[in-house]
C-alpha cells in the first residue's frame, strides 16, 4: 500500500493492528512447520481464510512493497534472504490473513461505510493536499497512478481499511487498565525493603588437597564442552573508513591550536568574571569619571551620579566569549586581579569596566588535547574520500589484485588476524574485529577462496576480507587441560562447601539466632541495607537484591556475592507507598500500558477469529512466490 497512506495507522489503533500482525506469526501460524503443503488449492492460490483466498500475485506485490519500504529505512539494498531472516515474508502474509479475517467478521456484523464518509476521510489526508493545504484532485490521481491504483480500487481498499478500524475500535478502543493491575505495578516499581546481612568471603581453594585422577576425569567428562577449542579463521582484512584514511593526513600544530582557541569552551570551563560597565557617549565624560574613581570615589557612587552621564550595566559572571563588545572583553580580561579598567572605545561609546570578581577556569592544556583535535580535523578532511576509495578498491579487485596488493596501491595496509566467531584471537581480543560484529559475521559465513563482497560498517566505512585458512573447532583432550580441570574442580568443591556453610547459617537465623551474633561468630561484619529497591541496593549484589524481594518479611536466605562469596541475609521490613496517579512516572507509563493491553485484546480476538474461520497455507506456492526453495 502507499507509504504515505500509512499515516492513518500511526495511532494507538494502528499500533494495535501491527502488534496483532506480529503476534499472529506465532498464534495463527501454528501451521508453519506443522503442516507442509495442503492439497486442493486452486491455481495461484497461496492461502485461504474461511471463504477468502489470498492469491500468490497479490502476496508477491505486498511483499515487494514492504521490502522496498524496508530498504528505504535501511538506506541500502536488502536481499530476500535477509528479509526472510527478519520474518518479513511471514509478517506480510500474517497481515493479509488478518485483513481477510476482519473483513469477513465485519460482513457478518453488517459493518459498512458510505462513499461520502470514505471520500471525506481521503480528502482529510495531508498527503493529497496541494500547495494551498486543500485536497488536490490532480495530486491524488498522480499518487494513485504512481503506486498502481485507480480511484475505484483505492476507494474499495480505503473502505475496507476504515471498516477494519471500526471493528478494532469496538474490540479494544477506550481500554482502561484495572485498578488491581495498577496496584501491582506500583508495588513492583515503588516497594522498598530493609535487610540485615553479612558476607562470607570467597573461598581459597589452594588449601584443598589435590583431587584424584578419577575425580579429575569425571569432572572433565561432565564438562567437555567447556574445554573445547573454538573454530579459528585466519583472515586478511582491508578497511576503508574516515579513521583509516585520516592516518595519512598530516595536521600542523598551528592548525590544531587555532581550533583549540576557537572552541576553547569544549576543552574545559573558561574563566569567568563578574563585570559592571559604565558607558559614556563622549570620551571627555568618560575621562572625568575615571579621574574621580582614581581619586578614591567608589565606582558605584560615580555610576549613581546622573550628572556623570554614564549608563550602568551589570553583565554578571561571564566568560570572555560572552561579552558582546570585543574591545570591552579584551580590556576586562586583562587584569590579573579585580580592578577598574578603561575607558576603552567600544561599539556604543566609551566604557569603564569594574572587574568585581574573577572565577578561575579549569581548562585542559592544549598539549593534552592536541592529538584529539588533529584526529578530528584529519577525519573531516577525508570524509568525502571514503566512497571514492571504496570504488577504487573495487576496480583494483576486479582487475585481479589481492587485498594486500590493492591496499599497497592506494597507500593503505591490509591486516591479518586469527579470530573465533566472537572476533577474539587466541591470545585475547582483536579490537578491530570485535568492534565490527557485522564483519565477523560475514567472515564466518564465507569460506576459503570465496570472492567476498565488501561489508558496510557502522562508522560509514567498508571492509573487505579474504579467508586464508580455517582451523576447525576441536575437543581438547584431558591430558592437554589436566591442570585447568584440577583447579576448576578444587574451585567447585570450595564453592560447594561455602554454599553449604552459608545455608547452615541461614537456617540458624531462621531458627531464631540473631544475625549479628551469627556474623560475629563467623568473623563477618553484620550490616544493614535500607531503601533497597528492585533496581538495586548499595553494597548488595544483584543476586542479593533479587533474594531480598523473593523472601517474605522476616525470612532468611543466601545469595551469591559479587566477589564469589555468599551473602547471608534476613528481610526485616517492606514499605509500599500509596498509588499516586499524578506521579509523573505513572502518568508516562499508563498510556503505554493501556495501549499494550488493548493490543493484546485485539491479538486474542483476531487469533480466535482465524481459528474459527480456518486458515490454510499452500507452502509450495508461498516458496514459489518468493523464489525460495526452503
Amino acid at each position: 500500500m502507499l507509504d504515505g497512506l500509512r499515516i492513518m495507522s500511526k495511532n494507538w489503533l494502528g499500533r494495535s493492528i501491527l502488534a496483532a500482525f506480529a503476534a499472529l506469526i506465532v498464534v495463527g501460524f501454528g501451521f508453519f512447520g506443522i503442516r507442509d503443503v495442503f492439497t486442493n488449492f486452486r491455481a495461484n492460490e497461496l492461502a485461504t481464510v474461511g471463504g477468502v483466498n489470498v492469491g500468490a500475485a497479490q502476496y508477491r506485490a505486498e511483499y515487494q512493497n514492504e521490502l522496498q519500504r524496508l530498504q528505504r529505512q535501511a538506506r541500502r539494498a536488502v536481499t530476500n534472504d535477509e528479509a526472510r531472516a527478519m520474518g518479513l515474508d511471514r509478517q506480510v502474509l500474517a497481515r493479509m490473513l488478518t485483513d481477510a479475517a476482519l473483513d469477513q467478521d465485519a460482513a457478518r456484523l453488517g459493518l459498512s461505510l458510505s462513499d461520502a464518509e470514505v471520500a471525506k476521510a481521503i480528502k482529510a489526508e495531508k498527503i493529497f493536499a496541494g500547495a494551498d493545504g486543500k485536497f488536490d484532485q490532480a495530486r491524488f490521481d498522480m499518487i494513485l497512478r504512481d503506486n498502481g491504483y485507480n480511484e475505484a480500487s483505492y476507494l474499495h481498499e480505503e473502505r475496507a481499511t476504515a471498516v477494519r478500524r471500526q471493528l478494532a475500535a469496538a474490540i479494544s478502543g477506550g481500554f482502561k487498565a484495572p485498578q488491581v493491575m495498577l496496584e501491582a505495578i506500583n508495588r513492583f516499581n515503588a516497594e522498598t525493603r530493609k535487610a540485615d546481612y553479612f558476607i562470607l568471603p570467597a573461598p581459597d581453594a589452594s588449601s584443598l588437597p589435590a583431587p584424584s585422577e578419577q575425580a579429575i576425569k569425571d569432572f572433565y567428562d561432565l564438562r567437555k564442552d567447556a574445554y573445547r577449542k573454538p573454530e579459528y579463521r585466519k583472515v586478511t582484512v582491508l578497511t576503508v573508513s574516515a579513521d583509516t584514511l585520516a592516518k595519512s593526513v598530516t595536521i600542523s600544530d598551528a592548525a590544531a591550536k587555532a581550533v583549540y582557541d576557537r572552541d576553547i569552551g569544549k576543552y574545559g570551563t573558561p574563566e569567568k568574571r563578574a563585570l559592571l560597565q559604565l558607558t559614556f557617549t563622549g570620551k571627555e565624560a568618560a575621562d572625568k569619571a575615571r579621574a574621580r574613581i582614581d581619586n578614591g570615589v567608589l565606582f558605584m557612587t560615580v555610576a549613581a551620579d546622573k550628572a556623570s552621564g554614564g549608563v550602568l550595566a551589570d553583565l554578571g559572571e561571564v566568560a570572555k566569549a560572552g561579552v558582546f563588545d570585543p574591545a570591552v572583553a579584551e580590556a576586562a580580561f586583562k587584569p590579573a586581579e579585580p580592578d577598574v579598567v578603561g575607558p576603552v572605545q567600544g561599539k556604543f561609546g566609551f566604557v569603564i569596566v569594574k572587574v568585581a570578581k574573577i572565577v578561575p577556569g579549569a581548562m585542559q592544556p592544549f598539549d593534552s588535547v592536541k592529538d584529539q583535535i588533529k584526529a578530528e580535523l584529519a577525519k573531516a578532511q577525508v570524509k568525502g574520500e571514503v566512497q571514492k576509495t571504496r570504488d577504487r578498491i573495487e576496480d583494483l579487485r576486479a582487475s585481479g589484485k589481492t587485498l594486500p596488493q590493492a591496499a599497497q596501491e592506494i597507500g593503505l595496509k591490509a591486516e591479518t588476524y586469527v579470530a573465533d566467531a566472537s572476533g577474539a584471537g587466541k591470545d585475547g581480543p582483536n579490537p578491530a574485529l570485535t568492534a565490527s560484529p557485522e564483519l565477523v559475521k560475514a567472515i564466518f559465513a564465507s569460506d576459503v577462496g570465496v570472492d567476498n563482497d565488501s561489508v558496510a560498517r557502522k562508522d560509514g566505512g567498508f571492509s573487505w576480507f579474504e579467508i586464508a585458512s580455517i582451523e576447525p573447532s576441536r575437543q581438547q583432550p584431558l591430558d592437554e587441560v589436566k591442570d585447568q580441570v584440577a583447579q576448576a574442580l578444587k574451585n567447585s568443591e570450595a564453592q560447594k562447601a561455602l554454599a553449604a556453610r552459608a545455608n547452615d547459617l541461614a537456617r540458624k537465623i531462621e531458627g531464631g539466632a540473631a544475625l549479628a551474633d551469627v556474623a560475629n561468630a563467623n568473623g563477618a561484619k553484620p550490616q544493614q541495607a535500607a531503601n533497597v529497591r528492585r533496581s538495586g541496593g548499595e553494597g548488595l549484589s544483584e543476586a542479593a537484591v533479587a533474594q531480598i524481594f523473593a523472601l517474605p518479611v522476616g525470612a532468611s536466605g543466601v545469595a551469591l556475592a559479587d566477589n564469589g562469596g555468599r551473602t547471608v541475609l534476613k528481610v526485616t521490613d517492606s514499605a509500599v507507598p500509596p498509588l499516586d496517579m499524578k506521579d509523573p512516572a505513572m502518568a508516562r507509563a499508563l498510556p503505554q500500558l493501556e495501549a499494550a493491553m488493548a493490543d493484546d485484546l485485539l491479538v486474542q480476538y483476531v487469533g480466535g477469529l482465524e481459528a474459527q474461520l480456518g486458515v490454510k497455507i499452500n507452502q509450495a506456492a508461498l516458496r514459489a512466490a518468493l523464489g525460495s526453495e526452503q
